[in-house]
């Protein structure tokens, strides 16, 4: 089987030097899917475009792909982190010491995350709390698919979505063990082994673990966790197989809170005590605790009718678990330059839900038509509690903490919300080539969603319940063609529907966020080479975008605008451009504006915390000959923009930040260390002093300072 073939690929190597054997594989044999590993950084095909395992060529919308060799390479340790250099994408608003991805924006909106194509626990079911934290160690690779997805996938937002894709059993014996040190006492191993657990082949398996102990550039706050995700293909036929995919990640006192900071010594210095440090905690260690259980388990199975005709279903149920106790600061410095008041907060929220996705594919002849055919049905069943105590806290020098105060736990004395989002959707797809290079894709797709919210709150003794039942329709039209020479111009209109439980301060629903996209692009992949290069410009409109609520006495609490419009370009380069050389290239222009509110001061803002313009480039080269074979080093740069918050009253400056990277084939030193590498990265090189965001009442977050980490990687 296909999947089959390239897992054995990539058990054959573990870097990018393996590129050549790669493209051997696909001349004689079925070589990448859009699912399965990809050596190096260059990825050609995708499921996440089309739901069928297409060439990214022949895709009408800009997709951007992150490998697991780009994920190792460049260090990250989060899926936010892993998307740094992705044109268009702004993640770790919320700086370092968040424990969140889901604040991830894609062309100036909320992304809707996605594993291996099933919607996660997100906001829209009433809060990110209990949003799905992805481990990057577990994935193969992440796919960003720009623009409105609704067609495919339902409830989503018109930026795009990012679809993560697990790991997944191999059928030649893979066994993997990392150990890594690093920057804030980190200490962190990792294992990972796969293989058949028969002669025959017919029953795989893999087992993927990792165990961190690790604090973070903010005093008291840790970023321990334990993560664990087995998975069991059986593959009772050539045609048929079953793979279960489970997975579960635990975090305990991994302290961390809101930490914003007074804008006074982050944003600007402040005029007696200068700027706060990065490891600056405006919360108590006493007081603040996190912890977070997240689980879920499903599967994918598939069954080959004939060659033309195959279903597919993938199924998945999810439960998330999060308890925070942390001090908020409340309100800007005092007149004294140094003192900061600060509240006590509690929250209790968890997430279930539960997906399944059922699709034929199917591929026939009309004449001079050549179709792929899709047909589905999909059903999403969300449910969230979100239970907030505040209380009091006193307050705390800035500039000369003091901690080990004893404050009470306020309990759950403010607001208590339940929320339940059902959505049923049926969608059919058609992929028609004609004519040589030219092909056309049909998609439509109707929902019917039922949102319920009940609000309780503490202080009144009020209860609000709010329902919406609604029903959209949502389309996607493209044409490409596809040059002979790899060159493949296309144009596309695409539509995206989103209904929300997330309610305002008061508890009253929200009305459903509808966006259409036009876009227009080129990709082109030189034949015979290893490069891909796209280039595209878009113009998205959003109706009721939902924002953070700019009144002060309405902490986490969200309102709606009118109309917001988002104007474009993106430019994205992948090349391996000898087998020692891999280059990232990418850059992205964001022209956004409120173009419709009740409140006529918000007309003419700009999206808050989306940079205009932002840039990046990564290189890698790995030396072949001599007596430095087996010796890489690479480096990148990263330029964001500046930003403003909500109200865009602050602004926040823009910042370029350097990284750089150092690795080594200890093969080169014996053959009996076949296998091992040793690699050193280090991120914001130079320690640049940045802000990543500043909030909707006056505060800001610190970016990520300097991080230093040491990895050997054993695979044999």
């Amino acid at each position: 089987m296909a999947i089959a073939a390239s897992a054995e690929a990539s058990a054959q190597g573990t870097g990018r030097e393996g590129t050549i054997q790669l493209e051997t594989i696909e001349i004689q044999g079925p070589g990448e899917t859009g699912i399965g590993p990809v050596q190096g950084y260059v990825a050609k095909r995708t499921t996440t475009g089309s739901k069928t395992d297409t060439p990214t060529l022949e895709i009408p919308q800009t997709i951007n792909i992150i490998t697991a060799d780009q994920i190792r390479d460049q260090g990250a340790q989060s899926v936010s982190q892993a998307l740094r250099y992705t044109p268009g994408v702004t993640g770790e608003q919320y700086g370092a010491a968040s424990k969140f991805d889901s604040y991830t924006t894609v062309r100036g909106f909320k992304a809707d995350f996605f594993l291996d194509g099933l919607h996660l626990p997100d906001g829209s079911s009433s809060t990110d709390w209990a949003t799905s934290v992805i481990e990057p160690y577990g994935l193969e690779r992440i796919e960003v698919l720009k623009g409105p997805s609704s067609v495919l996938y339902g409830q989503s937002g018109p930026g795009g979505i990012i679809n993560m894709i697990s790991k997944r059993p191999t059928a030649t014996p893979l066994r993997e063990v990392q150990l890594q040190t690093g920057s804030f006492g980190r200490i962190q191993g990792a294992f990972d082994v796969s293989g058949a657990a028969d002669n025959q082949g017919q029953f795989l398996f893999r087992l993927t673990g990792l165990a961190r102990q690790a604090g973070t550039q903010v005093d008291f706050v840790d970023d321990d966790r334990m993560f664990f995700a087995p998975s069991f293909t059986w593959r009772p036929s050539t045609d048929t197989s079953l793979t279960v995919l489970a997975q579960h990640i635990s975090e305990r006192n991994g302290r961390t809170g809101f930490n914003y900071l007074p804008t006074s010594g982050t944003l600007n210095a402040n005029p007696v005590n200068g700027f706060l440090p990065f490891n600056r905690y405006s919360g108590d260690p006493a007081f603040d605790r996190f912890d977070r259980d997240q689980s879920s388990i499903g599967y994918a199975f598939e069954h080959r009718f004939s060659d033309s005709l195959s279903f597919s279903q993938n199924l998945r149920y999810t439960y998330n678990d999060v308890f925070l106790r942390a001090l908020n600061r409340n309100g800007e410095l005092l007149p004294d330059n140094r003192t900061l008041n600060r509240a006590a907060f509690r929250i209790n929220a968890t997430a279930r839900a539960f997906t399944v996705d059922n699709h034929f594919e199917a591929k026939l002849q009309t004449g001079p038509l050549d179709h792929v055919l899709l047909f589905g049905l999909d059903y999403r069943d969300d449910s969230s509690t979100y239970d907030v105590g505040r209380g009091a806290a006193p307050p705390i020098n800035i500039f000369n903490p003091t901690y080990g105060f004893a404050i009470a736990d306020p309990g759950l004395n403010f607001q208590l919300k339940d929320a339940r989002l059902r959505d049923l959707g049926i969608y059919a797809q058609d992929q028609i080539k004609f004519g040589g290079g030219w092909i056309a894709t049909l998609g439509i797709r109707n929902d019917w969603s039922d949102v319920k919210t009940s609000t309780y709150t503490v202080t009144s003794r009020s209860l609000v319940n709010a329902s919406t039942n609604d029903r959209a329709l949502s389309g996607r039209v493209g044409l490409s063609y596809v040059f002979a020479s790899g060159l493949a111009p296309y144009v596309s209109y695409t539509t995206s529907f989103q209904p929300t439980a997330q309610t305002d301060f008061f508890g009253a629903a929200f009305r459903p966020l509808t966006a259409e996209q036009y876009e227009a692009g080129i990709k082109y992949q030189p034949v015979g080479t290893n490069i891909s290069l796209a280039a595209s410009v878009f113009d998205i409109t959003q109706q009721n975008t939902v924002t953070a609520d700019p009144n002060p006495l309405h902490p986490f609490a969200n309102v709606q605008l009118g109309e917001v419009k988002v104007r474009g370009f993106e430019f994205d380069a992948r090349a391996q451009l000898t087998p020692e050389f891999a280059i990232i290239a990418g850059y992205s222009f964001l022209d956004t504006e409120v173009t419709k509110s009740s409140v006529a001061a918000d007309l003419g803002d700009r999206l808050a915390a989306t940079p205009k313009h932002q840039a990046s480039i990564w290189g890698d080269y790995v030396v072949q000959n001599g007596a430095l074979a087996g010796l890489g080093f690479g480096g990148g740069i990263r330029y964001v923009g500046d930003t403003y918050d909500v109200a865009n009253t602050v602004k926040i400056p823009s910042y370029t930040l350097v990284d750089a990277t150092l690795s080594y084939d200890l093969a080169k030193v014996s053959p009996k260390l076949d296998g091992a590498r040793l690699s050193v990265v280090a991120k914001n090189l130079f320690d640049t002093y940045y802000v990543s965001q500043c909030g909707n009442v006056p505060g800001c977050t610190l970016g990520t300072r300097r991080t230093v980490l040491a990895t050997f990687n054993y695979r044999w």
